[in-house]
């Protein structure tokens, strides 16, 4: 079982300023949008997919356009 980590909506917003992103880039990297990233740094929870894919894309630095094409999968 993957053990999901729990941001607070202070912890994506520090962690998208560390990264120096604006909330498009930061949320389009996980496929969330703009409004809906926004919505979770307010303090709204976000799924565990959601979780799960922060931590890889932005704390792990997986590129997921690059993981999708070599194992065919379509990332949407």
């Amino acid at each position: 079982m993957i053990k999901v980590k729990n941001y607070s909506g202070y912890e994506l917003i520090q962690l998208r300023q560390t990264l120096k992103m604006n909330q498009t880039e930061f949320w389009s990297a996980v496929n969330v949008t703009q409004p809906g990233g926004s919505r979770y740094e307010s303090g709204h929870t976000a799924p565990d997919q959601v979780l799960i894919l922060i931590e890889l894309v932005h704390e792990l630095n997986l590129d997921l356009s690059t993981s999708a094409k070599r194992s065919k999968l379509s990332v949407k």
